[in-house]
């Protein structure tokens, strides 16, 4: 009789061990912070309004004195920037798709914001750090003026001097979709 009331107490035991450690993980498990709540405290989140750009609009902001441009495509400019990305597609059957939406609807939601919404970087970083004017240049992008260099509506280096690409800022639009988050993590200084 003495064996099992042993027994029964180690299990006893055991089960409530089991217990105060499940009860400790998800304790605290509960008490860190899910990605989404790390994201919205990243000091090199930032946060930029652009719920009154129109189609075919630009803006440009400053944020720790990085320039960086939100470009609102028109359907011209993103037909345009599609023949570039793709030579072999032609700039009216890509409008016409633009305009009846079916384009939208093929390449789905995200696909479609990405190619709406062109957030980049002025810095030409494989220059000597020159700021990039904008809708300018031979491609209807960016143009350096200080090399000369030209990038297409994508911000790729198609023509000059620089051998390197403008920097895509990584972005998502917050819950009320006026303004944009960007990270400005691995900008480059102007």
């Amino acid at each position: 009789m003495k064996k099992t009331s042993v027994k029964l107490y180690y299990v006893t035991a055991g089960w409530m061990l089991l217990t105060v450690l499940v009860g400790g993980y998800f304790l605290l498990s509960a008490t860190t912070p899910t990605a989404d709540v790390k994201a919205k405290y990243n000091p090199n989140l930032k946060s930029a309004y652009v719920g009154d750009l129109e189609p075919g609009g630009l803006s440009v902001f400053s944020i720790n004195g990085k320039p960086i441009v939100v470009w609102r495509r028109s359907n011209e400019e993103m037909a345009r920037a599609l023949t570039q990305l793709n030579p072999e597609l032609t700039f009216d059957q890509v409008l016409r798709g633009l305009e009846d939406g079916t384009l939208a609807k093929a390449v789905g939601l995200d696909e479609f914001t990405f190619l709406e919404w062109l957030v980049v970087s002025r810095v030409d970083v494989g220059g000597i750090g020159c700021i990039v004017t904008i809708k300018a240049g031979d491609f209807g992008g960016f143009l350096d003026p200080c090399r000369k260099s030209q990038f297409d509506l994508w911000g790729r280096a198609v023509k000059g001097l620089s051998d390197q690409n403008l920097k895509i800022v990584p972005s998502r639009f917050d819950e009320e979709l006026q303004s944009m988050l960007l990270d400005v993590t691995d900008m480059p200084e102007p």
